[in-house]
C-alpha cells in the first residue's frame, strides 16, 4: 500500500486512482483517530489521480477537517479543487513542486535535487511571532536551577550546546548545520528566556515534531523531550532525531 501514517500525518503515493482510492479508504479513518489538534494529508508525490478520484474525497477532507486544523500538500495539478471553493475555507493546501535531476531546491545550489519536494504556499499561513507562550514561566518544564540545555543527535550523539540561542538548519548562519535537503535552511531554534528553555519551528517545509506534535507555536522544553525533523517520503522516520537535555 503506498500510503505511510505517521503519528498526525498520512502520506499517499499513489500511481494511479486504484491505489489513490484504496489508501484514502485504508488509512484516512486511521488518520482521524488520532487526537491531535491538527492533520496533514501529504498526497504530493500522487501520480495522474483523475478529477473523479479526488473529488471522490472531498466530502471526506471535510469530515477530517472538523474542529481541527488540517493541511493537504498536493501536486500544482489538484490546486484548482481547493480554489474557489468551499474547501478552501477548511483546509490549508499547500502546492508541492515535484523535482527532477535538473531542478534544484530554491535558493540551494548545493542540495541534491532528487531527494524531496520543496512545498509552496498559495497563501502564507500567519505565525506565531511570539516567542513563548503567555504566562509565567515559573510554571514550564525547566526552573531556574537549570545551568543550562543541550541537543543531543540521537544517530552520531552529538552535543550543542544551547547558551542564549541554538539554530538547526541546512547551511550557516545555523551552528548545527546538517546538508540534507529535507531539512531547510533555518529548521528550527532553541532558545533561553528566563528559567526556561523553548523550540520555535522556523517556518520549515517538513516540520518539526516535538514529542510526537507537530510545532505550529514555540512551546516550552523539558529535560528528555524528543525532536524529530523532515517526516517525508525519504525519511519516514525523520531526517533527524534529537533529545533536549538539561544535564551536563
Amino acid at each position: 500500500m503506498p500510503a505511510t501514517l505517521r503519528w498526525n500525518r498520512l502520506t499517499i503515493a499513489a500511481a494511479n486512482d486504484a491505489e489513490f482510492k484504496a489508501a484514502v479508504d485504508k488509512e484516512l479513518g486511521e488518520l482521524l483517530k488520532s487526537a491531535h489538534p491538527a492533520l496533514e494529508i501529504d498526497i504530493g508525490q500522487s501520480k495522474g489521480i483523475s478529477d473523479d478520484a479526488f473529488k471522490a474525497i472531498g466530502l471526506k477532507l471535510v469530515d477530517a477537517a472538523g474542529n481541527r486544523k488540517l493541511t493537504v500538500r498536493v501536486p500544482d495539478y489538484l490546486r484548482r479543487h481547493f480554489e474557489g471553493s468551499g474547501l478552501s475555507d477548511l483546509v490549508d493546501v499547500h502546492v508541492v513542486v515535484r523535482m527532477d535531476a535538473h531542478t534544484k531546491i530554491a535558493g540551494d545550489e548545493d542540495a541534491e535535487a532528487d531527494l524531496e519536494p520543496v512545498a509552496d504556499e498559495i497563501e502564507p499561513e500567519e505565525k506565531d511571532e511570539t516567542h513563548p507562550p503567555s504566562g509565567d514561566t515559573k510554571n514550564t518544564k525547566i526552573q531556574t536551577k537549570a545551568s543550562g540545555g543541550a541537543l543531543l543527535d540521537e544517530e552520531d550523539k552529538k552535543r550543542f550546546e544551547v547558551g542564549d540561542e541554538l539554530i538547526i538548519g541546512r547551511e550557516p548562519p545555523a551552528q548545527a548545520v546538517y546538508a540534507i535537503p529535507t531539512i531547510s535552511k533555518k529548521h528550527f531554534r532553541i532558545y533561553r528566556q528566563g528559567p526556561a528553555y523553548f523550540i520555535e519551528d522556523l517556518r520549515s517545509t517538513n516540520g518539526t515534531y516535538l514529542n510526537g506534535d507537530p510545532l505550529t507555536q514555540p512551546q516550552p522544553l523539558g529535560d528528555g523531550d524528543e525532536i524529530v525533523v523532515a517526516i517525508t517520503l525519504k525519511h519516514p522516520e525523520g531526517a533527524r532525531r534529537f533529545k533536549f537535555t538539561t544535564k551536563g
